[in-house]
């Protein structure tokens, strides 16, 4: 376990792939909207859909697309983190909230987990080590022109399988 590093955004391709295959064989929900895994870069780990399929009755994105978006953002950047730390678990989430800024109508709506700090980071694995259990509360962005159209936190939790 490399849980003394701080976080790398040099997440190998494998990595995203390997995510973007769990997420369509275990979460079928992100199959039918196309959610696809875009990059992991220090601006955090972006996810994306296409409007098309994810649009209301007024050309917009869907508020619960939206969230599921934002949601699976959150998730992914989870097992991106154990992946690094090289441990396993099952990732849940335990509370969530989201704000709705202002309609989202780009034909592609992304979301990006913004990063997690490497102190709260370190204290997630020491706490996943110690007890078997730790959470990572996690904010989501979705952009709009200047500030976020969507704004979501989440609290994650992980236990040893």
């Amino acid at each position: 376990m490399h849980g003394t590093t701080p976080p790398s955004y040099d997440v190998p391709a494998s990595h995203l792939a390997d995510l973007q295959q769990v997420l369509e064989r275990d979460i079928p929900m992100c199959a039918q909207m196309a959610i696809e895994v875009v990059d992991y870069t220090a601006g955090g780990l972006a996810v994306a859909m296409p409007l098309e399929l994810n649009r209301n009755h007024q050309q917009t994105a869907f508020a619960g697309s939206l969230n599921a978006l934002c949601t699976i953002a959150g998730w992914g950047t989870m097992y991106l983190v154990l992946r690094r730390l090289e441990l396993q678990g099952t990732i849940v989430i335990r509370r969530s909230s989201i704000k709705y800024h202002r309609p989202v109508a780009t034909s592609r709506v992304s979301a990006r987990c913004l990063p997690i700090d490497p102190q709260s980071e370190q204290h997630f694995a020491e706490m996943y080590l110690e007890k078997g259990q730790a959470k990572l509360d996690l904010v989501v962005e979705i952009p709009g022109d200047d500030n976020p159209a969507v704004y979501f936190a989440g609290s994650y939790v992980v236990t040893r399988p």
